[in-house]
Formats: C-alpha cells, sequence, structure tokens
C-alpha cells in the first residue's frame, strides 16, 4: 500500500548571494560555481554552493494520526513497517558529472520559508537565506558551530547554509552513475521515525551534496528540481510504502499459465472521490484458449495473477509515475475472490486521470511482462455532501 504527503514549503540558500531568500520560487536548485569558472560573464575568484530546504512538518502530524489510528504500520526498518521516500522530480540540468551523490540531513533548527524569488531585483531579504534562519533583519544566523551540525565550514569559510544533525541513522543518501533519470527517491525512513518518535525536532531536511564534492575544485553543475511552488503535479512529496499483501485465496484459484494472457478489470470505474478506498478485482484469461468439447464457456474458468505481480499508477496527462512498481507495496493480492489490490485516492491529487499499469513475472523473472491496457479513472474532490 502507498500514502503520499506533499510538501509544505521549501527553498534555496545560495552561498553566492548569502542573504537572499527564495521561499516562493516554483523551482529549486543543486548548484555548485567552482572557482576559476565563468559565471554570468565573470570569472569566479570563490566556490560557491546551493542547498535545499524541505519540510513536511504537517505531513508527518498527518502520517503520526494515521499510525495511531491504525491506518499506517509503525515507521521503521521491520519487514511489516512502513519504509518512508523523499520523491523530487527533476526539471533541468547542466554541467552533471557522470558520477555522483547526493545526501539528507535533518534539520537543527527551525526556519522561515519566506516570500522570495531568485530573480528578484533587488533581492528578497525576508526569509531564510544561507546566512540567516528567520531575515536579514533581525538575523537569526545558522549556528553552524553546534555539535550537531557539519555545516561549520563552508568551501568560502563564511559561516552559514544550515544546520543539520549527522551520525548514524540521520542521513539518507542516493547515488547517480550515468543515470537515464536525475530524479530523487531516496529512503528517509531512519530521520522519519526519529521524528515520529519525537527524539529529535521535525525542522524538515536539508539536501545537499557530501562536502567533499562541495569543497573541491571539480565541476559538478546544476540539478533544478519541481518546489512547492510549481503549479504542477511534480511537488516534492514523501512516499509511505508498507506490504499489505493477501494470499489466503492462492489456493482456491490456479495461476494462469498459458504463455499469452489477458489480464482484465472486473470493477474499475471511471470516476473516484478523493475519500473513496479501493478495491480493485482482476481477472486474467487465456488470449487464445484451447479448443474443447464441453459444454461450459472456457471464459467462466477463474484464473489468478502469478503471486510474483504489481500495479504502478502513473498521471495520465504527463506520463508521471506517482505510485512506483514495489515487490511489496505494489504486490497484487489474492483472497476467495481472486486477484484485487486496495488504493486509497486521498493520496492522488484531484481533478486529474490516472492510468494503471500491471507488472506480471513469471518462470523466476525471466518472463516479465508490462500490461498498459488502458485502464482510466478521475479523482473528484469531495467536499463532504
Amino acid at each position: 500500500m502507498y500514502q503520499l504527503y506533499y510538501i509544505d514549503r521549501d527553498a534555496t540558500l545560495y552561498e553566492r548571494k548569502p542573504t537572499q531568500n527564495t521561499g516562493i520560487d516554483p523551482i529549486v536548485e543543486l548548484t555548485k560555481i567552482a572557482s576559476g569558472s565563468n559565471f554570468e560573464g565573470a570569472i569566479q575568484t570563490n566556490t560557491y554552493n546551493t542547498r535545499i530546504l524541505l519540510d513536511f512538518a504537517t505531513q508527518i502530524n498527518a502520517l503520526s494520526q494515521s499510525i495511531v489510528n491504525g491506518e499506517i504500520p509503525k515507521v521503521g526498518s521491520h519487514p511489516l513497517s512502513a519504509s518512508v521516500y523523499l520523491t523530487m522530480i527533476a526539471a533541468d540540468a547542466s554541467d552533471l558529472p557522470l558520477s555522483f551523490d547526493l545526501k539528507a540531513f535533518p534539520v537543527s533548527q527551525s526556519w522561515v520559508m519566506g516570500n522570495g524569488y531568485k530573480i528578484d531585483n533587488p533581492i528578497t531579504k525576508k526569509g531564510v537565506s544561507w546566512y540567516y534562519r528567520d531575515a536579514e533583519d533581525p538575523g537569526t544566523r545558522w549556528n553552524t558551530g553546534s555539535a550537531a551540525s557539519a555545516g561549520d565550514s563552508p568551501v568560502t569559510e563564511l559561516l552559514g547554509g544550515g544546520a543539520w544533525m549527522t551520525g548514524s541513522g540521520y542521513e539518507a543518501s542516493q547515488s547517480f552513475s550515468n543515470p537515464k533519470s536525475l530524479d530523487v527517491r531516496m529512503n528517509i525512513t531512519d530521520i522519519t521515525e526519529k521524528w515520529l518518535n519525537g527524539s529529535i525536532a521535525n525542522n524538515g531536511l536539508i539536501l545537499k551534496r557530501p562536502i567533499a564534492d562541495e569543497r573541491s575544485g571539480d565541476v559538478f553543475g546544476s540539478i533544478k528540481y519541481y518546489g512547492n511552488e510549481t503549479h504542477t503535479i511534480f511537488i516534492p512529496r514523501l512516499e509511505v510504502a508498507w506490504d499489505d499483501t493477501v494470499t489466503s485465496g492462492t489456493g482456491s484459484f490456479n495461476a494462469i499459465s498459458s504463455d499469452t494472457y489477458v489480464p482484465y478489470f472486473k470493477n474499475i470505474r471511471p470516476v473516484y472521490r478523493t475519500d473513496d478506498k479501493a478495491v480493485f478485482r482482476i481477472g486474467v484469461r487465456p488470449e487464445f484458449p484451447v479448443r474443447n468439447y464441453g459444454t461450459g464457456s472456457v471464459y467462466l474458468t477463474e484464473y489468478r495473477l502469478p503471486t510474483s505481480s504489481y500495479f504502478s499508477v502513473t498521471d495520465a496527462y504527463s506520463n508521471q509515475t506517482i505510485i512506483p512498481y514495489d515487490t511489496k507495496a505494489t504486490k497484487i493480492s489474492c483472497d476467495a475472490n481472486g486477484s484485487f489490490f486496495k488504493l486509497r485516492m486521498s493520496t492522488l491529487m484531484p481533478e486529474r486521470y490516472y492510468r494503471i499499469l500491471l507488472k506480471i513475472e513469471r518462470d523466476g523473472g525471466d518472463d516479465v511482462q508490462i500490461h498498459d491496457n488502458g485502464y482510466y479513472f478521475k479523482i473528484e474532490q469531495y467536499n463532504g455532501r
């Protein structure tokens, strides 16, 4: 099962313009300007980095309440626990190396989002910046000298750039090697578990390059991600995933054995409301049934999908994957009525169309088929009437 939680606020911290706020910019970015490079028509005498602040405070509270209500398992590393992933969609990139890493840490101090844009001239100084947690006035500096922060020595040796916690369980990372996609999907289960149990305050995350990459003379280019103000479906989100698979009915049906077969939905509706909790029933039949001389129809024989079958949900307009295939969280179940999966419609944005895809694996993974048979539905906002 999947539950999505969308970001509350974000901002980019610019070392080159250390008092600038960009709290309502639709794009957040990780950029490194290396010393000696030509930037905006001038040779740079210092190296400058950017870092991204992300905050899901109200969403973590909502997740906590869902766990208390028994709607979602506890977050953790136990096989029956839920895992949490940070997902961000890349908008643009340039001058990137073939391989690089990104890291995320829990922010150790509170901050004010502000209302600035990167293109503001003069720059907006009210809100979080590289130097300040709130604004140039009153000017509350980041406590980068704290023992809980690794940000005490930026490249230019100017204090700033955020404050964050480090150590085992306080770090998440993702590696990219000649990637086809620059999207972030980073496991932050350990950090989220600490927010939920109250062992650390929830001031959000800081996303950045490793310190060694920030300080080096190497070119690391720029990656731009859609932010909270993007006005698209590509808003940063948390994906909470857990295994809710039911297998009680697998002994009651034969798994489809034909080389070619057709899965189909028995009960899909054209429209769902945001408060719906839908159960999608799936049938499957041979594409070319074997001839026989019985009096009954071969189409009345019920089959189930193989146990290694999964679903995915994409946005129908943009083709963006909203819920990815997952060997646990999107595994298709089987009960006394056959193959099925559950989907909470509150996890999807309203007033959009979505498409369901099926991934079916057989023969130990040697036979993998993706079925995209045009199964669409729309989500409508439920307003309590």
